[in-house]
């Protein structure tokens, strides 16, 4: 999946509760602000669940290092 492609996956409410650990992460004050604007328009989805989201996202889309 593509970070483009999230707003549509949590449109369709498509939940992955697989979550094993917890991260504690500071954030900007604007990417808090930005995440609380998605949970707002995505009120299935709280704050920390977008963030794991996205961070799983862009994990995904990075080359593998195994292959440099």
């Amino acid at each position: 999946m593509k970070i483009s492609e999230l707003p549509q996956h949590w449109e369709n409410g498509k939940r992955d509760d697989e979550r094993a650990n917890e991260y504690h992460m500071r954030v900007t004050l604007e990417d808090a602000a930005r995440l609380r604007a998605l949970a707002e328009l995505y009120p299935e989805y709280s704050e920390e669940d977008i963030l794991s989201d996205l961070v799983s996202t862009a994990l995904e889309n990075l080359p593998d290092p195994e292959q440099r």
